[in-house]
């Protein structure tokens, strides 16, 4: 997909990996909208990508996206605003809280809900035009982390929900591809700080660092944005996970049948269901 004239949605906008996909589409000539529940940031965020590349390429949306009803209206707005929806980002997330149900709704569940919203607005099954999702899940998504085994289970999720939406039985009815992006540990806020508060914490914190260290150390933004850009531009990648690490760069997690996981219905058996 070439970007000039598209329209683009990213949920965790204000700042990280979020204002860097937002950045490199606007780059690249689409608009976006940006989403994000910290509006102090989000509107600063905006305004300093506005005097950039134009107030009319972007638009800031203070969004909970744990909240349907707001995630709901801002699909709304942003396709009303620019006319058309063309790449739906599902960026947003948090790292392993006390608050587990928190982790699971914010990684998970929105990004659920940010899907299957993307389908209503885009796919050529709802009167939309096809488009493309890509969901931002973690290696964690990948591999077993002992220190978050919540936060591993949602981004397990996540690539489950975009490995089984980015299949031929979806794609041929909604000409939407889904796609996610499995990045190790980023440059970002998120981060945890190498010296914590409590001898507990310190552990998780040692184990943490220990990983990244041996991955060769944290990505930066601007290598995770490379990597999204590829996937945004390869129109072949569908139900694509991309793995982002620092020593290897960017390839793809293999999956059986072709990286299109269990056997299909042919499309005659799809015309019948």
């Amino acid at each position: 997909m070439q970007l000039r004239g598209k329209v683009a949605l990213v949920t965790g906008a204000a700042q990280g990996l979020g204002r860097g996909f937002t950045e490199a589409m606007l780059h690249r000539g689409a608009k976006v909208a940006l989403l994000d529940i910290k509006v102090l940031e989000g509107r600063k965020t905006t305004k300093e990508l506005a005097s950039k590349y134009g107030p009319d390429k972007v638009l800031f949306l203070p969004c909970d996206v744990t909240d349907k009803g707001q995630m709901k209206s801002a699909f709304q707005q942003a396709s009303s605003h620019f006319g058309q929806l063309d790449i739906v980002v599902n960026n947003a997330g948090v790292t392993e809280q006390e608050n587990w149900d928190m982790v699971l709704d914010i990684n998970l569940r929105s990004v659920i809900h940010g899907t299957l919203l993307g389908l209503d607005h885009m796919g050529t099954d709802k009167g939309g035009g096809g488009g493309l999702i890509i969901n931002i899940a973690s290696m964690a998504g990948l591999i077993a982390m002992f220190i978050g085994p919540v936060y591993t289970a949602t981004k397990h999720g996540v690539v489950g929900l975009s490995r089984s939406f980015g299949t031929p039985f979806h794609f041929d009815r909604s000409g939407v591809r889904v796609c996610a992006i499995c990045p190790t540990m980023t440059d970002t806020a998120i981060q945890p700080p190498r010296v914590a508060a409590t001898p507990e914490e310190q552990l998780k914190a040692d184990a943490h660092w220990a990983y990244t260290d041996s991955q060769g150390g944290l990505l930066q933004v601007s290598e995770v944005v490379d990597g999204f850009l590829q996937l945004v531009e390869d129109d072949s990648k569908n139900g694509a996970v991309m793995r982002i690490t620092k020593q290897k760069g960017v390839d793809y997690q293999p999956y059986g049948g072709g990286g299109q996981g269990v056997p299909y219905a042919t499309r005659k058996t799809r015309s019948k269901l």
